[in-house]
């Protein structure tokens, strides 16, 4: 009798494995079958379904082999009256699917519909409804699995005390980058691919998440900032209203050097660098007769922000050799001292 009431458990764990691994094989089957299909909703459903349904049917294995397992049974009988486990674990699995199913259908068919209107302001609740949607399902679910345990949200922090305290405060600082996220979607101060500089950061946006945003620096690093932080910092968008920018180049040249020279020849090196707009043209500006040099400053526009360290590297090389054919010095800090003798 006792070998029976093992094997049992065992037989239940060993169905469910195999189960599980033909429903997948069914679904992967399904799947590359609607690949071919016109209609996306097939690719999105099977999708959705694919990974909750195969994880789902391993755990139902354990929930009824736990229940038919000796003397584990019955402890656990004792406090699963009504089922109330079972309709916890199938919220939860639930709850993934649906989450699935409105991550994908918005990504599928949200961005296409926005992208077909006039207004902006549909892509923006399309991108907020991509950000939120999933964590919005989410946290209603849990809260809903929650209940079907007993489990109230709002008694349960109350009655923590200090770690109740703990928790409200961890919340406010998520609710805090969340709606930093809201803002950031809704207000577009920027998307994923613009190149900005923030907090001391300069790189393009690589993901925008509710609680935070990746920059990928121009080192190929990826650096994330809370969302609650980007909102009350000063925000440079490169990207915007378009990528062309105008690169401003300090040049020094010592003192007795013609300016009407220094500005004939940052123009022709200006008009003969690639990469560089004729329109606007380039301009030089004289800035200030410093303590060791004259400075000026030459303008030029590039069509994107990208050339921006090419165009410098060209003009500084062409300026190394034109200012050295010239006869022209690029002075460096330096104080000439006079002793007067009596």
């Amino acid at each position: 009798m006792e070998i029976q009431s093992i094997l049992l458990p065992l037989i239940i764990l060993t169905l469910s494995f195999v189960i599980a691994n033909i429903l997948k094989f069914v679904l992967e089957t399904l799947r590359k079958k609607a690949e071919t299909t016109e209609t996306k909703l097939d690719d999105i459903l099977l999708h959705a379904l694919g990974r909750p349904l195969y994880i789902l049917v391993i755990v139902a294995g354990f929930y009824y082999a736990i229940h038919y397992t000796p003397y584990l049974g019955e402890i656990i009988n004792q406090f699963d009256e009504g089922y109330r486990y079972r309709h916890f674990i199938l919220t939860i699995f639930g709850t993934w699917i649906v989450a699935s199913l409105a991550k994908r259908i918005i990504r599928e068919y949200g961005y296409e519909f926005a992208a077909k209107t006039e207004g902006k302001m549909d892509d923006r609740i399309v991108a907020l409804a991509d950000m939120s949607a999933m964590y919005i399902i989410w946290l209603l679910g849990i809260i809903i699995a929650l209940g079907a345990i007993g489990i109230e949200i709002t008694p349960l922090i109350t009655g923590m005390g200090i770690a109740g305290l703990a928790i409200a405060l961890a919340a406010q600082n998520l609710l805090s980058n969340v709606f930093g996220g809201v803002t950031i979607t809704l207000d577009q101060l920027y998307k994923v691919g613009d190149r900005i500089e923030l907090t001391g950061v300069y790189g393009d946006v690589y993901e925008i998440k509710p609680r935070y945003t990746k920059i990928r620096t121009l080192d190929n690093m990826i650096i994330t900032i809370p969302n609650s932080r980007v909102i009350n910092e000063q925000i440079t968008n490169y990207a915007v209203p378009d990528t062309t920018v105008r690169v401003k180049i300090p040049v020094s040249v010592a003192y007795g050097t013609d300016p009407r020279k220094v500005d004939e020849i940052l123009l022709d090196i200006a008009n003969k660098t690639p990469l560089v707009l004729n329109n606007p043209k380039p301009s030089v500006r004289f800035k200030e007769y410093a303590v060791s040099s004259q400075n000026f400053e030459l303008l030029v526009w590039i069509r994107h922000y990208d050339d921006r360290h090419p165009v410098l590297d060209w003009i500084f090389r062409e300026m190394f050799v034109r200012f050295e054919k010239e006869g022209m010095e690029i002075p460096y800090n330096q104080m000439d001292v006079h002793i007067k003798k009596d």
